[in-house]
């Protein structure tokens, strides 16, 4: 009696060599000439190039973005610094020409030197925010042109990917895509169906019959495809076929209730448009594997669209009562006079002058 392990090894030598016989097409590499696999290549360094670029343009639209929301936030506080300022100026001023020679001339000094502080910080600020949209504007300008090239490079790769995969598609597929001679034998029920009306469903039954039969030699040879997603039954499904040469025989009763017919004929398996796209697909992985790997565009952005988004701005803050600002002109002034009513605030008040001061000796003019 035979060994049964060294049989059930013969099996599986002879089930090896049947899917490499089916699999050769499918799952080796696909050839592609050196001479476009390097174009390949090398298109596909430069869009690399290209959307690291861009990213680094983005990160610096990002980042003056940022500058500039931090500047506008600065320049609210800028202001309510110098409005304050203007603010103490003028009141000691007024306290000044009210009562001549209570606050010394160091002292006044002190205001105007705060006053021209404030104005100059809130001037560089406004200046700052300037700066800043220049450069986005810049960068915006520079990356619409780096975005258009981008588009360029990015079409050109995978038109010629694309070209690569379909000639490939092809071949595989005629690769197993082949006619072959069938012959079937169906019969139906008549149940109340006249003799001509069941001749021809059997006719017909014949037929789905013949095409199932040599669609299934393309589906197992279909299962050897690298990575196929599809179970054969639905791997089937996808799959139709034509038939040509029909000829039809052995037409008769079986009994009184069925019909039966023979149909020899060529089937010639075709795939459905979904099974195609599958199959493109594997491939094209392939490609971009061979090339250097498949590109993520999801983060590629055009640097125009980013410079003018609405989340660039900075988001608006809740409006709160405005506080009343109290008088250095009381607070600092107080301790050697009687307190004063506190000046009122204009909403935009003039440039501050300086009250003539009273001379305490007579000058002397010749």
């Amino acid at each position: 009696m035979p060994d049964l392990h060294m049989i059930f090894c013969r099996m599986q030598m002879v089930f090896a060599a049947m899917v490499f016989a089916f699999g050769n097409a499918f799952a080796g590499s696909i050839d592609i000439p050196p001479d476009e696999l390097r174009d390949l290549k090398d298109q596909r360094a430069l869009l690399v190039a290209k959307v690291t670029e861009l990213d680094n343009i983005g990160k610096q639209i990002i980042a003056a973005q940022a500058d500039r929301n931090s500047a506008k936030t600065t320049i609210r506080r800028l202001e309510a610094a110098r409005n304050k300022a203007r603010s103490d100026l003028e009141a000691a001023q007024k306290f000044d020409r009210e009562r001549p020679g209570v606050i010394s001339p160091e002292q006044m000094r002190d205001y105007e030197d705060k006053n021209r502080q404030a104005f100059s910080a809130l001037k560089e600020a406004r200046e700052n925010i300037t700066k800043y949209e220049i450069k986005i504007n810049a960068l915006s300008n520079e990356g619409s042109g780096q975005y258009a090239e981008f588009l360029r490079l990015q079409k050109s790769f995978e038109r010629d990917v694309s070209r690569v995969v379909d000639v490939h598609v092809d071949r595989k597929i005629l690769a197993v895509q082949v006619s072959k001679e069938v012959q079937v034998t169906e019969r139906v029920a008549c149940g109340e169906d006249s003799i001509p009306v069941c001749k021809e469903r059997s006719k017909k039954a014949a037929e789905l019959k013949a095409i199932e039969r040599g669609s299934v030699v393309f589906v197992n040879s279909f299962t050897e495809v690298k990575n196929f997603k599809l179970s054969k039954e639905e791997l089937r499904s996808e799959v139709q076929a034509t038939l040509t040469n029909k000829v039809f025989s052995n037409q008769h009763f079986v009994g009184d209730a069925e019909y039966e017919t023979t149909i020899t004929a060529t089937v010639v398996p075709a795939i459905s448009n979904a099974l195609r796209e599958q199959i493109a697909g594997a491939i094209r992985s392939e490609v971009y594997s061979m090339t250097g790997g498949k590109i993520d565009y999801s983060m590629v952005q055009d640097p125009a669209q980013l410079a003018s988004s609405p989340q660039a701005e900075e988001p608006q803050e809740s409006e709160e009562a405005p506080r009343r600002i109290k008088s250095p002109a009381k607070s600092k002034i107080t301790e050697n006079v009687p307190q004063q009513e506190e000046p009122a605030v204009q909403e935009e008040p003039p440039p501050p002058q300086r009250a003539p001061r009273k001379l305490e000796k007579p000058v002397f003019t010749f």
